[in-house]
């Protein structure tokens, strides 16, 4: 029993010894000076408002420092920051600003906190650069796609508010934009009316600081559509004085679809089906038909005749 006591008083001491040798080693290493270099960050304070930092500003700045290992210790842990005051740099010209690092470092071993020297540091004046936040009106373009379900429709379609928005930024990033676009939605099998807030897409707008709104309300009016048709007269244009032409039909059928909230308000008078008789020629005696004006409430338009014979009855 005190022959295992005698054996494990011994290790105690062994540990003792080698703990303590390790702390005075550790203690003489720490106490020795050494050189290390940082690179720190730098961070711009009090810009005024209205303006934003230009992208080609330095951000990093190499620092060399000097002092023994306890004084070096404290930035080995994390990257120090350089913070710079706007309101105590010097103006260069209408967008450029400069700050001078005094030659011994003072300015940074204040910053840093730092006890011991600094030996070099990477340049001893910073220019900072600012641009001007301006604003822009862009208009809102949707992505948005709709299936209604058999017999709907909507005879004013998609609308969005507000149907713009103002971003802002720098000049050389807004000239650049000419609209921005909402996020991609899908809608399928619509048979009643639809409203939904619509975010508009950021990713595609880098540079770009903020929008306002960031959204826009899309909507769509649903109701049941069915079939209409009128019967239209056609207008002959580009008869010269001297000829008398006759053509045949001179009224052709127009087919269409419309909401049936809609269907009473159309007549033959909102349609105008032209033939232009500049296109005739001496080998065709038919001329084509073009709808010139049909209401936007109406879809899938159609003339059930596509053109129409005609034949010169008199020539002066």
């Amino acid at each position: 029993m005190n022959r295992f006591s005698f054996k494990r008083n011994n290790v105690k001491v062994f540990l003792f010894f080698l703990v303590s040798t390790s702390i005075l080693w550790l203690f003489i290493q720490f106490s020795k000076n050494y050189t290390r270099t940082l690179e720190t960050n730098i961070v711009f304070i009090n810009i005024p408002e209205g303006k934003v930092l230009d992208p080609s500003n330095d951000t990093k700045l190499i620092v060399t420092l000097g002092g023994n290992g306890f004084r070096l210790i404290a930035h080995s842990w994390r990257t120090p920051e350089l913070t710079f005051d706007f309101e105590k740099s010097v103006k260069k010209d209408s967008n450029k600003y400069v700050f001078a690092l005094d030659k011994k470092g003072d300015f940074i071993k204040r910053k840093l906190d730092f006890k011991g020297n600094v030996i070099a540091f990477e340049k001893d004046t910073l220019v900072l650069k600012l641009n001007t936040i301006l604003e822009k009106k862009v208009p809102v373009k949707t992505n948005i796609t709709f299936q209604y379900a058999a017999g709907y429709g909507s005879s004013e379609g998609l609308k969005i508010e507000p149907d713009s928005s103002t971003i802002r930024g720098v000049k050389k990033v807004l000239d650049s934009i000419k609209y921005v676009e909402t996020s991609a939605i899908e809608v399928d099998g619509l048979k009643s009316n639809w409203e939904e807030k619509v975010s508009i897409k950021m990713d595609s707008l880098q540079g770009v600081l903020t929008i306002d709104p960031p959204y826009v309300s899309a909507m769509v009016s649903v109701s049941k559509f069915t079939e209409g048709s009128q019967i239209v007269p056609v207008v002959l244009e580009n008869v010269p004085d001297k000829e008398e032409i006759k053509i045949f039909p001179k009224e052709v059928k127009i087919v269409y679809r419309v909401g049936l909230d809609k269907y009473d308000e159309i007549s033959e008078r909102d349609f105008k089906v032209v033939a232009n008789y500049e296109e005739a020629t001496e080998d065709n005696a038919f001329l084509l038909l073009k709808l010139e004006k049909y209401p936007e409430k109406i879809h899938d338009v159609r003339l059930q005749e596509k053109q129409i014979q005609f034949v010169i009855v008199n020539k002066k």
